[in-house]
């Protein structure tokens, strides 16, 4: 990143890392991608970066990917029209203050220079230590011409766990029906974000509160706590699309939330994101738990016993090494191996 950085500086150009990047930075919190935008034009990032990556000219803007970090660097712009939610007409801005005006949400206004130094224009700085959404200029005009923008603010909103400007939220309570003008691919892209947070009921309470499922293709009842965001989609009806592996994991799901039950014979048949998603819509993660730990015991007996009522009388902490003293027991002839006998063993233990 510094390379690329010292690369548009050495030939005399301004060169800043801008946007989500240096948010995240800012919270703690890793990023693969990277924006970097310069007073440079699109043809003199080219000639300085030649074959390393691919420009699209109408967007003055050139990619590149370097191990699992995808760069894009973009010619200060502002954009002058907008077509189905994307802009169509741009041109070329002056300054970096120019460009950082054409963006969302305050948050994303960030930029580092060549030094290191922040730079705060839009006070992205004080709206991130208070922990809010808010948008760039005027609302209507910015949501107006891209309605993905109210999708992303909500998005946002559960996944850094931050409060929507009032705002956003009377706008939302107005114009919900925006959300229909969205498309469906970006809608499963953003609600895949949202289920993968640990903040998603949040996301369910806006649209409980403002109307939002219809919009969004979706409905849904009582959600219950998740492993990921399999386990979200598992528990929601959508007419969104859904990839093979989506609905093969979904899928694998409800069927054991069909049956109400993990067994020891689920261990081998599904993958752990299956079983953990089950277990904790289930609410039996502790018995889950116990079930790989009897994977992993290899008994020399077929104990007469099963895990639930095991779980009666001791905590799955000791449940390791419970089992291995009843199979002692068992072996030395001091147990006999029945429910009734082992149970009482476990009662008086």
């Amino acid at each position: 990143m510094k390379e690329i950085i010292e690369s548009l500086v050495k030939e005399g150009f301004e060169a800043y890392i801008v946007g989500g990047y240096v948010r995240d930075y800012l919270l703690g919190m890793t990023s693969n991608d990277i924006d970097i935008c310069t007073n440079a034009t699109i043809d003199d990032i080219i000639r300085i970066f030649k074959e390393r990556g691919t420009a699209f000219r109408d967007f003055y803007a050139y990619h590149f990917k370097e191990g699992d970090i995808t760069y894009t660097i973009t010619s200060y712009r502002k954009e002058l029209e907008y077509r189905d939610n994307k802009p169509v007409k741009l041109k070329v801005a002056k300054n970096l203050g120019t460009d950082l005006l054409r963006r969302d949400f305050t948050i994303n206004t960030f930029a580092i220079d060549k030094n290191g130094y922040l730079v705060d224009m839009l006070g992205a700085k004080r709206d991130l230590d208070s922990r809010i959404i808010k948008v760039v200029g005027d609302i209507n005009t910015k949501f107006n011409e891209d309605k993905t923008r109210i999708l992303r603010a909500i998005r946002l909103s559960c996944v850094l766990d931050f409060d929507l400007d009032p705002e956003i939220i009377d706008f939302i309570s107005k114009y919900n029906y925006f959300l229909k003008d969205v498309s469906d691919d970006f809608k499963k892209k953003e609600l895949d974000k949202i289920f993968d947070s640990s903040c998603y009921n949040k996301f369910f309470y806006l649209c409980n509160r403002y109307g939002l499922s219809k919009y969004l293709n979706i409905s849904f009842g009582n959600i219950n706590d998740v492993y990921n965001k399999y386990g979200v989609w598992a528990q929601i009806d959508t007419t969104l699309p859904l990839s093979k592996r989506d609905r093969r994991i979904i899928n694998a799901i409800n069927k054991l939330l069909e049956k109400s039950d993990i067994g020891i014979e689920d261990i081998d048949r599904y993958k752990e994101e299956v079983l953990y998603n089950a277990a904790s819509i289930l609410g039996i993660n502790d018995k889950l738990k116990a079930l790989y730990e009897m994977k992993e015991l290899h008994s020399l007996f077929d104990i007469d016993i099963t895990i639930d009522i095991m779980l009666r009388y001791i905590n799955v902490r000791d449940f390791k090494r419970v089992y291995k003293l009843i199979e002692r027991n068992i072996m030395e002839g001091k147990l006999r191996n029945n429910r009734d006998d082992i149970e009482e063993f476990l009662r008086i233990r």
